[in-house]
């Protein structure tokens, strides 16, 4: 069966259908001088019309079979090409959403849900701990912030992992399972966190790269010297101690004895609690282990020093249940923030000291972050949280950490 198809583009006439039926009717003869059998053929038009859609011209001649062999100087010209006909377009698809809301996403520059694999550690020159330029001033307003905190949903000790969220509580999803204890360098561009239960990592928030800078499951709550190139942690295991290590994961050397250290952005000075000579309270030391001094013997802990270095706020439970108070560098001027019939501890400072976020139970309500001034005032809700219904077992191992929002 030979089929002519052609598109209402390019219709043929009736006098063109015509002369290729006459054309292989004188065809039928030739065939058959060759050497064959005469064919018998069988020629039947099944449609040719004039209107507007596409115009079919079919033509059937069966023939007896039989080798034919024909002999000619001028090569038959090649088969017609079908074009093929034009693609439908496909639907387009909506773009993605760049930053779903209460969903498990990365860091803003923080990293994925889950904790990425991390590349082998490469001893880089470590440079002394000269502070870092001030970051560029933004408005003082909560969003301006990204906060990221430990969530405790019990009741495994293992049963920790990271929060991130602007400033003002919006856009709280879970950005790592498994972990606690976060912290952000000074720039913002490095972030540092204990991973249940092997250790302290490092990701570099530009490159998107990590790494197992202290493989020892004790190690807690890590804090950034003021030009990103060490760390300060404790080992929560028999006596406290801190250390401090190169962000390579070199030179790792015991400091003091104590827990939950802060560095200082400004002056250089790390506070810590501990206790000394049975008084329990704020410490402060140099990275050389120079200058050590007790601040305040009303049993505080988890020290955070404000961003010029001239503050420290910690909790106590001199109050009779956890407060935070705010002392001078030097320890003196001690002052009570907060008063509440419930618990109030784990204080942050935002990075321009304007802020301070800490974990509260709302007295005894439920758990949540809030927000406050940096003389206490203004105290408000930023989001529920979860801490556990131990506050001693819970807290421990918590912490809130507070950069800029990009």
């Amino acid at each position: 069966m030979i089929k002519f198809h052609h598109s209402s583009s390019n219709r043929p006439s009736w006098s063109k259908g015509l002369t290729i039926l006459v054309m292989l009717l004188t065809l039928l003869p030739l065939l058959a001088a060759c050497g064959g059998p005469e064919p018998t053929p069988e020629i039947m038009i099944v449609t040719a019309t004039f209107t507007p859609e596409p115009i079919v011209l079919v033509v059937t001649a069966t023939f007896t079979p039989a080798p034919l062999v024909a002999e000619s100087d001028t090569p038959a010209p090649p088969p017609p090409t079908n074009t093929p006909l034009p693609q439908q377009p496909s639907a387009t698809e909506p773009p993605p959403t760049l930053r779903p809301t209460n969903t498990v996403t990365p860091l803003p520059s923080p990293p994925t849900q889950t904790p990425v694999p991390l590349p082998t550690d490469t001893p880089v020159p470590m440079p002394t701990d000269t502070p870092q330029p001030a970051p560029t001033a933004k408005p003082a307003s909560l969003r301006s912030y990204y906060v990221v905190y430990t969530s405790f949903k019990g009741p495994d000790l293992q049963d920790y992992n990271l929060w991130g969220m602007n400033g003002d509580g919006s856009d709280n999803a879970k950005i790592l399972d498994l972990s606690s204890e976060p912290a952000f360098s000074a720039d913002g561009n490095k972030f540092a966190f204990y991973h249940w239960t092997d250790g302290i990592y490092v990701f570099n928030l530009q490159n998107e790269t990590g790494a197992h800078i202290v493989h020892d499951g004790n190690a807690s709550f890590p804090t950034w010297a003021p030009n990103g190139q060490r760390l300060a942690y404790f080992v929560a295991a028999g006596q406290r101690w801190i250390y401090i290590v190169n962000v390579d994961g070199s030179d790792i050397h015991q400091l003091t004895p104590g827990m939950r250290p802060s560095w200082s952005l400004q002056g250089g000075f790390i506070a810590y609690d501990s206790c000394e000579n049975n008084k329990c309270g704020i410490f402060r030391i140099n990275p050389d282990g120079g200058g050590k001094r007790q601040l305040s013997d009303d049993g505080g802990g988890g020290p955070a020093v404000s961003p010029d270095g001239k503050r420290i706020v910690y909790w106590s439970q001199a109050d009779g249940d956890f407060e935070i108070y705010v002392i001078n560098a030097d320890g003196s001027g001690r002052r009570q923030l907060t008063k509440n019939r419930g618990n109030d501890a784990l204080p942050a400072w935002s990075p321009d000291g304007r802020y301070i976020y800490y974990l509260s139970d709302q007295d005894g309500k439920a758990w949540a972050v809030m927000a406050m001034g940096a003389d206490g005032s203004n105290p408000r809700k930023i989001v529920g949280a979860n801490a556990g219904t131990d506050p001693g077992r819970g807290w421990q191992y918590q912490r809130i950490t507070v950069t800029w929002n990009r």
